[in-house]
Order: structure tokens, then C-alpha cells, then sequence
């Protein structure tokens, strides 16, 4: 039974900061924020039953400075764990696609791959990292934030990868892959 929802953060719940990648912490970019419909979509899965979590590839931001971040945007609250890899500008520390992160997390969380759904809008570490630990995924598509390079990696089915264009219709995903029959989407 699904559980929990494994959140990317950057260009998945929030804006990136100038320049894309956190050069200093993200903290210290006044310009990140929510992206559209981030609020009413976490309180919504809340309401299904199911918990959050972070999972984020970052540059120079540990999980520290992530969760001052979420509480500067007011939702630190929501989410049960914060895990930023701090990885991006050193090739020596795990990051996402690699299993040891995701691992980690769900050890932490005290569940099991298949109890969580990980959501996030690159192919390359989201998602493929998700289904190489046996984690359901929603890849969020749309043009702005979605990222695939890598075309040739397989995947194993199950567990699922659910497309969505939109936040609004993460939580019609969840149902689909859990089965939930609850209300519907949020529209």
C-alpha cells in the first residue's frame, strides 16, 4: 500500500533561481517560489491519506538549508523528511539516479519501495531512478520544467510511470497507480 509521496523540489514544487543550479544556497535566492497549484495539490494527497517527502539533487544546499527554504514558502510543515544531496558539484557524493539516495530516504521514512510514489520532472534521475529501486514515479511533462536526456534506458513495468503535464493532475495519478476511488481530480 502506498504511503508516502517522494517530492523532487526544484522545477517540480518550486521556480528554479536565477541561473538554474544553487551557486550559493537556495536560502539566498528571493526569487524561488511555489510553482502554480503546489499548495492546494499537497493539501489534496494530504487528504488522500498519504505523506510527504523530499528527494532533491542539489548543488550547494544540504537538507538544512532545503527545509529553511520550505519554511520561508510555508510548507516545511507538510512534508515528514528532507533529504537535498548537496551532490551536483562533486561527483563523489550520491546523487539521484543513483538507489543508495532514494535508499535512503525510504529508510528513513521506514518504508518499503513499492509504499512510495516518487514525482519529479527528470527522466534521468526522477524517474529512472525511482523504477531502479522498484518506486512507482509521476514525471512531470510539462515543456517548462520537464528534462530527458537519456532515451535509451529501460524501465521495468511494474512498478509504473504515470505522465502528467500539470500539477493539478498529479493526484488523478496517484489514484490511477494506487487505486485509490476516491472523489477525483481536483478540477
Amino acid at each position: 500500500m502506498v504511503t508516502h509521496i517522494i517530492w523532487d523540489l526544484g522545477e517540480t514544487l518550486t521556480t528554479p533561481p536565477n541561473g538554474r543550479m544553487d551557486e550559493k544556497p537556495l536560502t539566498e535566492y528571493p526569487e524561488i517560489e511555489l510553482r502554480e497549484h503546489v499548495l492546494e495539490v499537497l493539501e489534496f494527497i494530504s487528504h488522500m491519506g498519504l505523506k510527504h517527502a523530499i528527494l532533491s539533487n542539489t548543488a550547494t544546499s544540504d537538507s538544512a538549508v532545503v527545509r529553511n527554504l520550505l519554511k520561508r514558502l510555508h510548507i516545511l510543515d507538510r512534508f515528514e523528511y528532507v533529504f537535498a544531496t548537496k551532490s551536483e558539484l562533486d561527483p563523489a557524493i550520491p546523487e539521484k539516479p543513483d538507489g543508495i539516495v532514494y535508499h535512503n530516504v525510504l529508510d528513513a521514512l521506514e518504508i518499503k519501495p513499492h509504499e512510495a510514489i516518487m514525482v519529479g520532472n527528470t527522466w534521468d534521475t526522477d524517474i529512472i531512478g525511482a523504477n531502479r529501486v522498484g518506486m512507482h514515479s509521476i514525471w512531470l511533462q510539462n515543456p517548462e520544467v520537464s528534462v530527458r536526456k537519456d532515451f535509451d534506458e529501460k524501465v521495468n513495468t511494474p512498478p509504473w510511470i504515470v505522465p502528467v503535464w500539470d500539477m493539478k493532475q498529479v493526484p488523478t495519478a496517484i489514484e490511477l497507480i494506487v487505486g485509490y476511488g476516491g472523489e477525483g481530480d481536483m478540477e
